[in-house]
């Protein structure tokens, strides 16, 4: 019986459609955790029909436009590292799309308005970072995810990286976008519509960043504050200087302990590194105790702040902090040393063993940080046990960044909802720089700007009327 997708094979050479189970149930969840302690029986619900790997632009727009002619639905797919389940197969009989082979295209340009580079949507950001590196240039944009997430997948959720302070999200940096349109075409066009649109408008296939000179030199400091208020005092203060640090950080005491920044010295090893097996097997189905003995993991809320390449920095310090105890360059540098520092084994073994470990990224203006924090960590106590960072500082506020981890899916769930719900009432927004996908579709309007909803309505119903592209996600 020959497949229905031997068109496909032709168009794209039959080793890009692939149509074998344990590649498809592989493609039925992204990096979403509540997906990942999923049953077969649930796996199977979200099963792609077939995973397409086109190896250029000109296979992904054929793919739509093969897709359009048939009404089947397509679910385009980066580097899989999302965590709210954008990139689920929410149809029967849908496609995953996975771009992440587009790499090839990579060309720096010298513009009026300063250096780009033009780069394919699939390059992951370490790749794309070391090639620029090797002509020394830098990217503005550093997701914690640099190493498992790629450029297409930035746009699509609106992403913002590690260095926000000073260069903010990836809509800052970005120039255009070329995507392919679910009728099949190719089109250069303005970034805005795809920004955050997680897919559903079109299929980015190429786009155009700003770049810098790699950074010569850093400073790294570190202070402990008694309160939460104090700290975020000193970090407005620190965000409206000139310039801003490029990294600013708060973290609660549970969140400096399990990250190994209250200590002076940047050591390599970690309370973290002792966390794992502890979470795994006796911990998190104790959060009652968990809890108790919280207030014995640390008192200071720590801030982390690291400048690049400012001579008014060279050598010293900011401005002392009042009502704060300098902690030198160690936790700053024991920061930036594991930056990037992922576990996805780790995490599924605490699927396996029936807890949960997961994170939300909420935002507030400044006078609303406070009351976001406890208001949240309040809500989660009866779930979950919780902590905090906030990052991403702006003039207009800032990311709190929540982990909660606990025992059970039913309470993994519930404290989700009540985290959601504490931002909703709370005045906040339910996210910040991770995109919507179907964990946060229930509080969507609490998640994007009402004025891009109506330009998103609009170009949906011109570009899209019957919702073949990634369907079941945003309105």
């Amino acid at each position: 019986m020959s497949s229905p997708f031997s068109e496909l094979g032709r168009l794209l050479g039959p080793a890009r459609v692939i149509e074998d189970e344990p590649t498809r149930l592989l493609y039925a969840r992204d990096s979403w955790p509540q997906a990942i302690g999923w049953t077969r029986e649930e796996l199977a619900s979200h099963l792609p029909a077939a995973v397409i790997r086109p190896r250029d632009e000109k296979g992904v727009a054929a793919v739509l436009a093969w897709a359009a002619s048939q009404g089947c639905a397509v679910v385009p797919r980066g580097a899989g590292s999302g965590v709210l389940g954008a990139a689920v197969p929410q149809r029967p009989k849908s496609l995953v799309l996975d771009v992440s082979g587009l790499t090839e295209t990579f060309r720096v340009e010298d513009r009026p308005d300063g250096p780009t580079v033009v780069c394919g949507a699939g390059l992951r950001g370490s790749d794309l970072e070391a090639r620029l590196q090797a002509r020394g240039w830098s990217l503005m944009h550093f997701p914690q995810s640099m190493e498992d997430s790629c450029v297409g997948g930035w746009v699509a959720t609106d992403s913002f990286g590690q260095l926000s302070t000073r260069y903010g999200g990836v809509r800052d940096q970005l120039r255009w976008v070329k995507a392919a349109l679910p009728d099949g075409s190719l089109r250069a066009e303005q970034a805005d519509l795809h920004l955050g649109a997680e897919g559903t408008l079109g299929v980015i296939t190429e786009a155009s960043l700003r770049i810098r000179p790699a950074a010569a030199g850093r400073q790294f400091h570190a202070w402990g504050f008694g309160a939460l208020e104090a700290a975020l005092d000193f970090a407005r203060a620190a965000v409206s200087a000139k310039p801003p640090p490029s990294v600013l950080r708060l973290y609660c005491p549970v969140d400096a302990f399990f990250n190994g920044l209250h200590h002076r010295h940047a050591a390599r090893s970690s309370p973290a590194s002792s966390w794992t097996g502890a979470v795994q097997s006796i911990v998190l189905k104790r959060i009652g105790a968990l809890r108790a003995i919280s207030p014995l993991l640390g008192r200071k809320w720590v801030c982390v702040l690291i400048y690049e390449d400012e001579p008014g920095f060279e050598g010293g310090a900011p401005a002392a902090a009042p009502r704060a105890s300098a902690l030198g360059p160690g936790p700053a540098m024991r920061w930036w040393e594991r930056r990037y520092h992922l576990d996805k084994a780790r995490l599924e073994r605490v699927f396996r063993q029936g807890c949960f470990a997961d994170t939300m990224d909420l935002w507030a203006p400044w006078d609303r940080l406070e009351a976001l924090h406890l208001g949240v960590l309040e809500a989660v106590k009866p779930h979950a046990f919780a902590f905090a960072h906030l990052s991403h500082f702006d003039a207009k506020g800032a990311c709190l960044y929540v982990t909660v981890a606990g025992h059970g899916p039913g309470d993994h769930l519930a404290a989700w909802k009540a985290a959601m719900e504490a931002c909703v009432r709370l005045g906040g927004k339910v996210n910040h720089h991770h995109g919507v996908g179907l964990a946060k579709l229930p509080w969507i309007d609490w998640a994007l700007d009402p004025r891009w909803k109506r330009l998103w309505q609009a170009e949906k119903a011109r570009r899209d009327f019957r919702g073949l592209l990634n369907p079941g996600k945003l309105w």
